[in-house]
């Protein structure tokens, strides 16, 4: 589909990523993305819930399971259990509180998981080969998904109609699978199909760091994604390969920076904090 912002005319929207890990400031980001909806500009925001997921499984003695795959990556699996008591803890507890926040400060705050209207379409990944000791054995049971399709007409609409839609995962395929998706790519896609001015990516870190361990070594700028992602570790590579995403499917600039600065949205925006990525502008002018 085409973007909304030219089926729908106005100024391009800006995307919020908040990061679903412990430490995360929902609150603090929810009153820059009320302050911007009052100001007139587009938003939508697609929140994570990795930490309250975690949470809830372990309040309900249960857990993801790591496993090996046969090339050797490490994944967390993810059964039709475990996935029911996920969406409970992204779509009921997570979701539902940015939507309050936004209200509390008197914005139209929509919740919408991947599935409603089919906001998220996704293709679920194929069985997963594991390496179980000597023998390799295939998990059929791994509910995966890569996204395929925003609904940028959904979406549109109600940017157009003065909600603010927070998205977050599962996802749902063509026939009707819920489905696990990264909310890092989940915010990339929506950037990217949505043609947003801005992807801004919240989290509990302060950006991209040269060293993990020093906060002083924040790098505040790069258009060389390649050494980005040398420098990233953790969770800070899904970070950087969601930018990858959104860069290279339009996105002018992508922002990574920590829930919990003052003002988190509009100072990363802004430049005053975080890390900004951006094409090197060879490839840009290549592009346009």
């Amino acid at each position: 589909m085409s973007p909304a912002s030219q089926q729908h005319g106005g100024r391009p929207p800006l995307v919020v990523k908040i990061g679903g890990a412990a430490g995360v400031d929902l609150d603090n980001v929810c009153a820059d993305v009320a302050e911007l909806a009052r100001r007139g500009e587009r938003v939508v925001v697609v929140n994570g819930g990795s930490d309250a997921g975690d949470g809830l499984l372990k309040a309900l003695s249960m857990e993801r399971p790591e496993a090996t795959t046969a090339s050797g990556n490490v994944v967390k699996l993810t059964n039709a259990a475990t996935l029911r008591v996920l969406t409970m803890a992204w779509v009921g507890d997570v979701n539902k509180r940015a939507v309050v926040a936004l209200l509390a400060k008197g914005v139209s705050g929509l919740g919408l998981c991947g599935a409603d209207g089919r906001v998220l379409l996704a293709r679920r990944r194929p069985p997963l080969k594991i390496q179980d000791g000597e023998r390799t054995r295939i998990d059929r049971e791994h509910l995966a998904g890569e996204i395929t399709e925003v609904n940028t007409r959904l979406l549109g609409l109600l940017l157009e109609q003065g909600h603010v839609p927070v998205i977050c995962p599962p996802a749902v395929t063509e026939d009707g699978t819920l489905v696990n998706v990264d909310a890092d790519q989940a915010a990339a896609s929506v950037a990217t199909a949505l043609g947003a001015r801005a992807l801004v990516m919240l989290s509990n870190v302060p950006g991209l760091l040269e060293d993990p361990k020093n906060p002083a070594t924040l790098v505040r700028w790069s258009d060389d994604l390649g050494r980005a992602m040398e420098l990233a570790g953790g969770r800070m590579r899904y970070k950087m390969e969601a930018a990858r995403r959104a860069l290279t499917g339009g996105v002018p600039v992508v922002h990574v920076s920590a829930s919990r600065n003052p003002r988190p949205v509009l100072s990363a925006l802004t430049g005053e904090a975080g890390t900004k990525l951006t094409l090197p502008q060879a490839v840009v002018d290549a592009g346009a």
